[in-house]
């Protein structure tokens, strides 16, 4: 046998040394790495779900509560339209909501949108054909719930909804063109 070795049992491994750190050394420890940890990637990834699927939760019930005021109503006036349509609708209670658009037409021809009236752009979300008419509210600054104050401004334009089941849920506001 060697010096000062140990006899080792054949098959065996022997232990690793343990790495000593130098007193003088200011370096710290090596650290083990550790595998992949996909894990880590799951809140990105549902939060690109969330925002891949607006229209998750919501019903077309609620997308025509919300949108679809057709007559548009007569609101003695005219300038008030936004703040009491918003109020009306159940849109203010407990916060003013910043912006909604309010589309003057038959809710028919919006569910056309899912279909035939409108064409695909990504998952569920479909671009209108045709123009509609809309009033946009936009929340004024020093709004707070209870008082909530808006400014309307009207315009034709197409609009992309997120369709479920062949019917609008969600309107984008971003894309109004």
């Amino acid at each position: 046998m060697g010096r000062g070795l140990a006899p080792q049992r054949l098959g065996s491994v022997p232990p690793t040394p343990a790495k000593e750190q130098d007193a003088g050394s200011s370096d710290p420890p090596a650290m083990a790495t550790r595998g992949p940890r996909p894990w880590l990637l799951l809140p990105l990834a549902l939060l690109a779900a969330c925002l891949a699927q607006p229209s998750e939760g919501a019903s077309y019930q609620d997308f025509v509560n919300r949108h679809i005021d057709f007559p548009k109503s007569r609101v003695p006036g005219n300038r008030n339209y936004c703040d009491i349509l918003m109020a009306r609708r159940g849109l203010t209670r407990r916060s003013c909501k910043p912006t909604n658009t309010f589309i003057h037409a038959p809710s028919g021809q919006l569910r056309a949108v899912c279909g035939r009236g409108g064409r695909p752009v990504f998952r569920n979300l479909r671009d209108s054909l045709r123009r509609f008419p809309v009033t946009i509210c936009r929340e004024v600054p020093g709004s707070r719930p209870g008082r909530c104050r808006y400014r309307a401004s009207g315009r034709n334009t197409r609009v992309r909804v997120a369709c479920t089941q062949n019917l609008p849920v969600h309107l984008d506001p971003q894309y109004l063109s």
